[in-house]
């Protein structure tokens, strides 16, 4: 056999061997997502509210920073316990002076604050969560179409056309995507039924596979369903988070909009986020009526 022949025979050969283990890899991985895939519903999503705008406006002066819808969220929306104690909502710990009118007072990724008293002497709290915005610069860079924005503003993931390549990741200013770098851990006693099965894999809310993207959905299977609020909005207890129809202008965000000075992050980026800031000054008790 000539040299030439010989590399042929090897390139081929090491072509074939590779296309075997690739098969064998891609047969065992169809084996375990199959069945999450083929349940999933993350590509049908309850229809779109035509002609709403929802977003969010949080009262900082009014967060006591009890994280409770952190972890509301979390047993709502299937979000799994380990690794990494993932959440779609974050909360940051400021010094009464701290501002965030600039892009760099921004807290940095990571610095999320675990604590058990709340609320520390001389601090105010900052939670972050999808923008969901009207400009998403999320959507303009994947590739596949997975992340979208719908006609009632809300900007979603299509878990089953998600390829992990994490450009939106990369593209958000906001930080306010997770990926799932190994198959999520969640016990069947955490799945939420909301839809009243007890079969884990037939949920309203989707239980993401490793190697995809997941975020704040603003629960959008409890808004299209009738659910006025998402479960953060509902589980505040001094009333510091607000959701609504911006196209409504007798909702509540709206009215706020209009009567509040606000504040939204990096809007000079020109994203256009559906999530306000604004503080009125008061505080609450824990029953929720004003001091």
């Amino acid at each position: 056999m000539s040299n030439s022949s010989r590399r042929d025979f090897f390139k081929k050969a090491g072509a074939a061997g590779i296309f075997i283990a690739l098969s064998n890899v891609a047969t065992k991985m169809r084996n375990v997502s199959t069945p999450i895939i083929r349940n999933i519903v993350g590509t049908v999503y309850p229809k779109a509210v035509k002609g709403a705008s929802f977003g969010m406006m949080i009262d900082v002066g009014a967060c006591i920073g009890c994280r409770r819808c952190l972890h509301a969220c979390k047993l709502e929306n299937n979000v799994p316990d380990a690794p990494g104690n993932m959440h779609w909502i974050d909360l940051f710990e400021m010094e009464n002076r701290s501002p965030v009118t600039e892009v760099e007072n921004i807290p940095p990724v990571g610095a999320v604050i675990d604590y058990t008293d709340s609320p520390k002497p001389d601090h105010w709290y900052f939670t972050f969560n999808c923008f969901h915005c009207d400009n998403p610069p999320c959507t303009k860079v994947c590739p596949t179409g997975a992340t979208y924005k719908d006609e009632d503003g809300l900007v979603l993931i299509n878990y089953d056309i998600c390829i992990g390549c994490r450009y939106c990741m990369a593209a958000c200013p906001y930080n306010a995507r997770r990926f799932n770098w190994w198959n999520p851990e969640l016990p069947p006693s955490r799945v939420n039924p909301i839809d009243g099965s007890v079969e884990p894999l037939n949920e309203a809310v989707p239980l993401r596979v490793r190697g995809v993207n997941e975020k704040c959905t603003f629960c959008v299977h409890r808004i299209r369903n009738g659910n006025p609020v998402p479960r953060c909005v509902e589980v505040c207890p001094v009333r510091a988070r607000h959701f609504g129809d911006f196209n409504d202008p007798n909702s509540e965000v709206s009215r706020l909009l209009k009567t509040e000075r606000t504040l939204r992050i990096r809007e000079n980026l020109g994203t256009s986020p559906k999530l306000y800031y604004f503080t009125r000054g008061v505080k609450w008790s824990k029953d929720g009526e004003k001091l």
